[in-house]
């Protein structure tokens, strides 16, 4: 069988509990998260298997050519359900937003279908497509009656096309069982085995301490107040793909790592009329009642600035900025000599654009798209 050059492996991850968390839960900050968990698989393919296509909630992976032995697709199973949960608990650790995506998104599983066959390809314009029975027939897998959400499957004409199958029970962290399901192209056996012993090997994330030792000495601040409500002008500040619409001499903002803010977002500023491209570190959020503080770092750890807000009467919050560099007087000169003037002029011009944004979207009664759901005790 294995003699075959069009026989494949085909291997597809599933993330289960998808449906649910998207159709319960915030839109935009659940397709972020499930993004980040899909990429968090890809990363950890270890036996060049080929990307076919994202489905969803689910990667269809191939392999062409001889079936991998069992200690070879165990191992990469365990690592992808490794790299998989340790990003959830990553985001678990790390995040700040409240909303019902990012406060279920541990609730998220993920099990894994394993079958060879023979498989062809068509080309779509640019685009390879798999078709086949086989094809057909992984997929079918995925509907099946196992009682568990997290497991790895592997169909009988897997287990059937290397001898190294045959010793699963020797090789598995757990009991395997064998079923059967009946689908319209027919019987279809497998042998299956739970992933829950493999819960034991997720690390914790490891607490990141983001200060930068002695920077201490203020060069810069800057204040203003914004006619909107504190929730709102932190939504907008603190969502980087928009930074650019109202932060005066930047041109734009991008390799941000997290689409939603949290402890350890990073982007990269591109400073307009220069080449300067620093990268910038988030960290240390804080909130109080009405009060909300952060804290965006030179990725080189050389500088950084405080972001204060405060709720104010009327719907308003007090915005200040408080730039940060390692002691230096030569440095303080010389940025109070050619550097402060256009700094308080960019200032005005970011406060008024700010401002401006946030009144249009009270206006037309609109939050900002990207929204972080505050702790209850914030807005009072």
């Amino acid at each position: 069988m294995s003699s075959n050059p069009n026989h494949t492996l085909l291997f597809i991850p599933d993330i289960s509990g998808f449906t649910d968390f998207v159709s319960n839960t915030e839109i935009s900050h659940a397709k972020h998260i499930i993004e980040e968990l899909l990429e968090a698989i890809i990363d950890a393919n270890e036996i060049d298997l080929e990307l076919s296509e994202i489905e969803g909630d689910a990667i269809l992976f191939y392999r062409k050519g001889k079936a991998p032995t069992a200690e070879e697709l165990l191992s990469q199973i365990k690592s992808m359900y490794i790299n998989f949960h340790a990003q959830l608990k990553k985001y678990d650790k790390h995040r700040i937003c409240n909303c019902g995506a990012c406060l279920t998104a541990n609730n998220l599983t993920l099990k894994f279908v394993a079958h060879y066959g023979e498989v062809l390809e068509k080309q779509v314009k640019d685009h390879s497509k798999l078709f086949g029975k086989e094809v057909i027939v992984a997929h079918r897998l995925l509907k099946n009656q196992i009682p568990s959400n997290e497991y790895g499957l592997f169909s009988e004409k897997l287990l059937s096309a290397n001898s190294s199958w045959t010793n699963l029970n020797d090789t598995a962290w757990g009991e395997v069982n064998q079923a059967e399901e009946a689908y319209d192209s027919g019987i279809v056996k497998y042998s299956f085995m739970t992933l829950t012993p493999l819960r034991n090997e997720v690390p914790d994330p490891v607490l990141e301490d983001y200060t930068i030792d002695g920077v201490t000495q203020k060069i810069f601040e800057s204040d203003a107040v914004i006619e909107a409500p504190l929730d709102l002008v932190f939504n907008v500040i603190s969502d980087y793909t928009v930074r650019k619409e109202f932060q005066a001499g930047l041109k734009n903002i991008d390799q941000i790592n997290h689409q939603i803010a949290q402890n350890g977002s990073e982007h990269r500023c591109i400073i307009q009329g220069t080449g300067i491209k620093p990268t910038i570190l988030s960290h240390d959020f804080s909130f109080a009642q009405n009060q909300i503080t952060f804290v965006e770092s030179d990725f080189k750890r050389n500088a950084s600035v405080i972001w204060s807000l405060k709720a104010m009467e009327g719907q308003k919050t007090k915005i200040e900025i408080s730039n940060f560099i390692k002691p230096s007087f030569i440095k303080k000169l010389m940025f109070k000599i050619l550097i402060k003037k256009k700094f308080e002029k960019l200032s005005r011009a970011s406060w008024i654009k700010l401002n401006d944004y946030c009144k249009i979207l009270l206006a037309e009664n609109k939050q900002h798209p990207n929204e972080i759901v505050l702790p209850d005790h914030v807005i009072q």
